[in-house]
C-alpha cells in the first residue's frame, strides 16, 4: 500500500501535457493562444459520480498501479493482506489521443479485459487546431478470479490511446483496486469517472469538481485512507490533494508525480477525520507555478474507507414490497406481496452499495450494514407502476418510495438498529386504449423509409419471467421484429415460435396502453412457460403442452385482433396507440 511521499523537486522537468505519448518532451499548453487553446467542450463539470456498478462492502482497499507510456508491455504488482478476503477487484486505465475514443480493451497475462467507458472523451485542449481527447475505463474483474490474497504479478499489454498517430497520443496507465474484508468494520465509498485540471486554463479548469464523502459520526478522531488514481501528472509538476473537513484544510503536497512510471499514480493516503464529522470532501489541484511548470491531470477514481469504532454493532434495514390493488398507497387486509422484486441499498448520494430481491412473500433485508446514512431504491418490474407515497395514518402500511424515481428519502441507521419499515406498493395500470395487430408493430418499427418507431419506446419486454433460464428480453426493435416475423427464433411451424410473437405483440399493445384484464392471467402462464421453454423445445412437448401453447396462441391472437380485450384500433379504440 503506498503512503504519502515527500517530493525533493530538484529535478529538470519533463513539461508534459497530461502526460506525454513517449518519453521526449512535448511543451504544455501555457497559455490560451492561437495554436494551444482550452476546449469549450471542457467547462469545469466533468466531476466523478457513483459507479455504475454495485460496489462490495469490505475492510479497506489496497491497489496497484503501472504507467504504460511509451511501451507495449508492463508489469502491475498488487500487493492484499495476508489472512483477509477479496471482496471485488476493479481495473482502470486511461489515456488521450487525437482520434477520439481511447483503447477499450487491454489484455492482462494475455486474458483480454473489455472496460466501460467511465468518463470522456473529454476534448480538454486544442494545439494548432487539432482537438486532443481523454477517456478512462473501468471493468469489474472479481469473477475472473486474476487477484489472489498475498503478491500478485501481471504482465500489461495490448494498451493503445494511440489512435491517430499523432504526436500528442499517450497512453497513460493501469490500475487494480481491490476491496477487502479483515474482519475489520469500515465504511467504503467509491467514486469514478474523468475529471481533468490544469491551471494555465481558464479557473474552473485549475482544479477538479469537489467530492463529498459520507460517513456514520464517532466520538473520536480517526484516520482514514483516501484512495487517488490520476493520470497525466508528469515527473515534478506541482499539484495538491486538498481535503477539508470540520478542521479544516489538509494538503498533501505534490502527493501526484509519475509514481506508478510516468504519466500515472494510484496511492492511498492517511486522511485525519476529527470525532463528531460525517463528511469530508477531497479536490485535486494544478497548483500555480511556472518553474516548474505546475500539474496538468487527470481524476479517474478516489475512494475512502473510514473505519468504524471496534465493536460496533451493524444494522439492517428493509421490509415488505406489496401489490396494492386497488391502488390507494395503504397495506389492505389481503393485498399479496411481490416476488423478485429488485432492490438496492444506496448511499444517499444514489451511489449503489448492494443488491437483493424480494423473496416470495415479498420481503427483504439488507442485513449486517454499518451504521450510516442510507435510502433505498427498488426496480420497477415490466408492467407496473408505483402506488401513491406517504398514504394514511400508519407509517408501517404505507408506501414510502417516490413514484417518479422508485427511491426512498435517506435515512440513519444507528448501531444495532433494525429498522424493517421501509415498504414499495406496485401496482398494474389498467390501460383503456385499443390493440394492434402483429402486422402493425412489424411495420411500425422503423424499418422502412418514412415508417415511424413506434416499438423502441415500448422496451425493454420480457417473453418469460424477468431473468428466467430461458427467457428472452427484447431489447431493441431489430430483436422485436425478427420475433414478430418468426424468424431467427424458430419458424411458422413451430408453436412456441408463434407463442413468442403474440405474446411479444400483446406486451407491446398493453406498454402502449391497452388494458390487460383479458389476458393477465395467460400473461403470467406463459412468462412461467417460457421461463424453462424456448423454441428449440417445441418438438420434444407432450401433445398436453403442445395444446397449452396453442391455447395461449390463440388467445393473445384474439386479444391483438380485437375479439377480446378492449378493442382493435381500426374499430376506433381509444388510447394514446391510436394512430394509423
Amino acid at each position: 500500500m503506498k503512503m504519502v511521499r515527500i517530493l525533493v523537486l530538484g529535478l529538470s522537468l519533463l513539461a508534459l501535457v497530461a502526460g506525454c505519448s513517449n518519453e521526449e518532451e512535448i511543451l504544455a499548453p501555457e497559455a490560451n493562444g492561437p495554436e494551444i487553446a482550452y476546449s469549450g467542450l471542457k467547462n469545469g463539470t466533468e466531476g466523478l459520480g457513483a459507479p455504475s456498478i454495485a460496489i462490495a462492502a469490505g475492510s479497506g482497499f489496497v491497489e496497484g498501479g503501472v504507467g504504460m507510456v511509451d511501451v507495449t508491455t508492463n508489469t502491475l504488482a498488487i500487493d492484499v493482506p495476508a489472512g483477509t478476503t477479496i471482496k471485488q477487484a476493479l481495473l482502470y486505465w486511461s489515456g488521450g489521443t487525437t482520434g477520439a475514443p481511447g483503447d477499450d480493451a487491454i489484455l492482462i497475462d494475455g486474458t483480454e479485459i473489455k472496460g466501460d467507458l467511465i468518463g470522456g472523451p473529454v476534448d480538454f485542449f486544442t494545439v494548432a487546431g487539432v482537438h486532443y481527447y481523454f477517456s478512462a475505463y473501468r471493468a469489474d474483474i472479481t469473477d475472473l478470479n486474476l487477484v489472489a490474497v498475498g503478491a500478485n504479478s501481471f504482465t500489461i499489454s495490448g494498451f493503445d490511446f494511440d489512435n491517430s498517430g499523432g504526436s500528442l497520443d499517450e497512453n497513460n496507465g493501469v490500475s487494480i483496486v481491490v476491496i477487502y474484508d479483515d474482519g475489520t468494520t469500515a465504511e467504503l465509498s467509491l467514486v469514478d469517472g474523468l475529471d481533468m485540471a490544469f491551471f494555465k486554463f481558464v479557473p474552473t479548469l485549475d482544479a477538479t469538481v469537489p467530492q463529498t464523502f459520507t460517513f456514520s459520526a464517532e466520538t473520536a478522531d480517526r484516520t482514514a485512507d483516501l484512495l487517488v488514481i490520476a493520470g497525466s501528472v508528469g515527473t515534478g509538476r506541482p499539484n495538491q490533494v486538498k481535503v477539508t473537513t470540520s478542521a479544516g484544510d489538509q494538503i498533501f503536497a505534490d502527493a501526484l508525480g509519475s509514481f506508478d512510471e510516468l504519466a500515472w499514480d494510484s496511492v492511498i493516503l492517511p486522511v485525519l477525520i476529527p470525532a463528531g464529522d460525517t463528511s469530508l470532501t477531497v479536490e485535486l489541484i494544478s497548483t500555480p507555478s511556472d518553474e516548474p511548470l505546475g500539474a496538468s491531470l487527470s481524476w479517474v477514481a478516489g475512494g475512502l474507507s473510514v473505519p468504524s469504532a471496534p465493536g460496533q454493532i451493524p444494522a439492517s434495514i428493509g421490509d415488505f414490497v406489496w401489490l396494492d390493488e386497488d391502488q390507494n398507497g395503504v397495506q389492505d387486509a389481503g393485498e399479496p406481496g411481490l416476488p423478485d422484486v429488485i432492490v438496492h441499498l444506496r448511499d444517499c448520494q444514489g451511489g449503489i452499495l448492494a443488491e437483493t430481491m424480494t423473496d416470495a412473500d415479498g420481503l427483504y433485508v439488507f442485513a449486517d450494514v454499518a451504521p450510516g446514512d442510507y435510502s433505498l431504491h427498488f426496480v420497477l418490474p415490466d408492467g407496473y407502476e408505483f402506488t401513491l407515497q406517504n398514504q394514511g395514518l400508519d407509517p408501517g402500511l404505507d408506501s414510502d418510495v417516490d413514484p417518479q424515481t422508485g427511491g426512498t428519502m435517506c435515512t440513519t441507521l444507528a448501531a444495532g438498529e433494525v429498522d424493517l419499515s421501509w415498504d414499495a406498493g406496485l401496482y398494474r395500470p389498467t390501460g383503456t386504449g385499443c390493440t394492434y395487430t402483429i402486422g402493425f408493430w412489424k411495420n411500425h418499427a422503423g424499418f422502412r423509409r418514412h415508417q415511424d418507431d413506434l416499438v423502441t419506446p415500448l422496451l425493454p419486454l420480457w417473453l418469460g419471467d424477468v431473468d428466467g433460464q430461458q427467457s428472452i428480453e427484447v431489447t431493441d426493435a431489430a430483436t422485436a421484429v425478427a420475433l414478430l416475423r418468426v424468424r431467427g427464433f424458430g419458424r411458422h411451424r413451430n408453436g412456441i415460435a408463434k407463442l413468442y410473437a403474440q405474446l411479444l405483440a400483446t406486451k407491446l399493445n398493453i406498454a402502449n396502453g391497452a388494458n390487460d384484464e383479458a389476458v393477465a392471467d395467460a400473461i403470467i402462464e406463459a412468462d412461467a412457460f417460457l421461463a424453462s421453454h424456448n423454441w428449440t423445445h417445441w418438438w420434444c412437448l407432450s401433445r398436453t403442452e403442445k395444446r397449452v401453447v396453442r391455447r395461449l396462441k390463440n388467445l393473445f391472437d384474439d386479444y391483438n385482433n380485437g375479439l377480446i380485450g378492449p378493442g382493435h384500433c381500426d374499430g376506433g379504440g381509444g388510447g394514446r396507440g391510436c394512430r394509423r
